[in-house]
């Protein structure tokens, strides 16, 4: 099936590149420079049964976006787009793809975020974010997957991957993702000789969304699901991901929530994250209020909950240049152990180019 599926997908690009006849481009490349920079100061105070903190720090996060594309003859458009994170990470390149765009859609080629991900209508913040985990950056003996909010990227984030977005049509949109395993960067071949097992494989995504408006309200509304073929024992014998999300918008409100299942995250638990939030952006100002719950399975029946609380506000200083703040509370209860509890205060400046 493996085999079938990437010979198909050769001859269905050969075919959509020959039926839009020569490929002579109007213009070479050239690529430009684009990214964020984001820089924050804050307190935090937060304690878990052993531990007392109360402390300011300092976060920072960017990445410096290379990225192009050409349009040739025949219509079709080719482009690149390469992330490098403005931190020493684990992935000092974190997305890094090729993609091909025409009447068909997108198809993208390279380390990107699989179909559920990248169709999926998520919370959104106009504070320093909710729904990422960013609320276990300050308040730090939080686990940060149960914070993740109903983004559907657990088993293939950033892996190497084949993707297609199909255009949208009568504000419907649907994609499909295959990535033949669990890694980024690797150019190893074949898969299991490369890692001997120790990563997932054969992992596919598809995702179904809606964005239209109906006078004065704009709908958004997204699904998806992820399966791994062969967890190779990493991911449980039988892990799959389903999630959803709903947005509407009303002049200068949002109202927004979403859902992720796990089922056997890594063979010994399941888990259930939701969000919910409301946000109002009008001239230069925003502000925001979301909460994101997670619960996962434990040893002995026990459960490991958490519930996060984000009070944001933005301000356009001008162009690319936005003034945040953020407000969290959190709390979390493990089984037996000593509940963690905590607050933080934090702001910063964005900066987009």
């Amino acid at each position: 099936m493996k085999k079938n599926l990437l010979a198909s997908t050769a001859l269905v690009a050969a075919g959509v590149l020959a039926a839009n006849g020569a490929l002579a481009a109007s213009e070479k490349i050239k690529l430009a420079v684009g990214g964020y920079a984001e820089r924050w100061v804050g307190f935090a105070s937060f304690e878990d049964g052993t531990t007392d903190v109360n402390d300011i720090d300092v976060q920072e996060d960017s990445e410096i976006f290379f990225k192009g594309s050409t349009t040739l003859d025949n219509g079709l458009t080719f482009g690149v787009n390469v992330q490098l994170e403005g931190q020493t990470a684990s992935d000092q390149i974190d997305e890094t793809y090729i993609f091909i765009k025409g009447d068909f859609g997108e198809i993208v080629l390279g380390d990107e975020n699989g179909a559920a991900y990248a169709m999926h209508y998520g919370h959104g913040s106009n504070g320093a974010g909710i729904d990422s985990g960013d609320t276990a950056t300050w308040i730090k003996s939080l686990n940060g997957s149960l914070l993740g909010t109903p983004v559907p990227y657990t088993f293939d984030n950033d892996s190497t991957k084949i993707r297609w977005i199909s255009p949208r049509m009568s504000g419907f949109q649907v994609g499909l993702s295959y990535a033949p395993e669990n890694t980024q960067d690797d150019d190893g071949f074949p898969t299991e000789g490369t890692n001997h097992g120790s990563a997932a494989e054969n992992v596919m995504a598809a995702g179904l969304n809606f964005n239209d408006k109906f006078g004065s309200v704009k709908v958004e509304a997204s699904t998806g699901i992820q399966y791994v073929g062969d967890s190779n024992g990493t991911r449980g014998d039988d892990p799959w991901t389903a999630s959803g999300g709903l947005r509407i918008h009303i002049g200068g409100f949002r109202i927004n929530g979403a859902y992720t299942h796990m089922n056997d995250v890594s063979g010994t638990f399941d888990r259930d994250i939701i969000s919910a939030g409301v946000a109002y952006s009008g001239g230069p100002i925003g502000v925001s209020l979301g909460v994101v719950y997670g619960e996962e399975d434990l040893s002995g029946g026990e459960e490991d909950t958490q519930v996060a609380v984000e009070l944001g506000a933005k301000y356009k200083l001008g162009p690319g240049v936005e003034a945040r703040g953020a407000i969290y509370y959190a709390n979390r209860e493990e089984g037996t152990l000593d509940d963690t509890s905590g607050f933080a205060v934090a702001g910063g400046i964005k900066l987009s180019f």
